[in-house]
């Protein structure tokens, strides 16, 4: 069951909109190190001091928690920061409860929420960072390499790509470093946009 957990400042109440739209979820304190498990949600306001230090934190305790950062004035640069950082959501610290629930549902399954408005800005300047490339994908990457890459792109964590491909997490771990280092891009989300729009003729979906 998918636990909601907002971490909040002392000094600051916890959002009434946010526990309206989580009536069962849990309000802490950074400082009381809440023990998390694989399939929690937390939502961080982007105002806490050292905020993308504790998203990495979080992420490194548990990485199968989904982190969600709230912010009161949304940019495109600080939500690069926050994704670069680990979380799977951003969005503003007043959205409505419906919202929030919808953005809830998406990071539970291994999406990630950024709204459309954002995301449209956002893909923009991730592109313009990606390094100019007409090389077609199957001359820079082997055929195993290349089916990594792209279930990868399609959102699969690398123990669903071992499945797929019926080969060991190492390998995909190890595929999925020679894919980045030949593509030039640092992460999965840069991975995805890098795909975007190329068409591939040597493997099938």
């Amino acid at each position: 069951m998918t636990r909601n957990i907002l971490i909040v400042d002392r000094s600051v109440p916890p959002s009434g909109r946010w526990c309206e739209a989580f009536p069962d979820g849990r309000v802490v304190e950074a400082e009381s190190r809440p023990t998390l498990m694989a399939g929690d949600i937390v939502w961080l306001p982007a105002g806490y001091p050292a905020w993308e230090a504790l998203v990495a934190g979080i992420r490194a305790q548990q990485p199968d928690c989904g982190v969600v950062v709230l912010s009161s004035s949304p940019t495109t640069e600080e939500a690069l920061t926050a994704l670069e950082a680990g979380a799977r959501g951003y969005c503003h610290s007043f959205a409505v409860p419906t919202l929030l629930r919808e953005i809830a549902q998406v990071v539970a399954i291994g999406g990630l929420w950024v709204g459309p408005e954002l995301l449209s800005r956002f893909v923009g300047a991730i592109r313009r960072q990606l390094p100019e490339s007409s090389e077609p994908l199957e001359s820079i990457l082997s055929a195993r390499e290349l089916e990594v890459a792209r279930a990868v792109a399609a959102g699969r964590s690398n123990k669903e790509v071992a499945a797929q491909l019926g080969i060991t997490e190492r390998t995909v771990k190890a595929h999925l470093g020679s894919v980045f280092e030949k593509l030039q891009v640092r992460d999965r989300l840069q991975l995805t946009l890098r795909l975007a729009g190329r068409v591939t003729s040597g493997v099938a979906d």
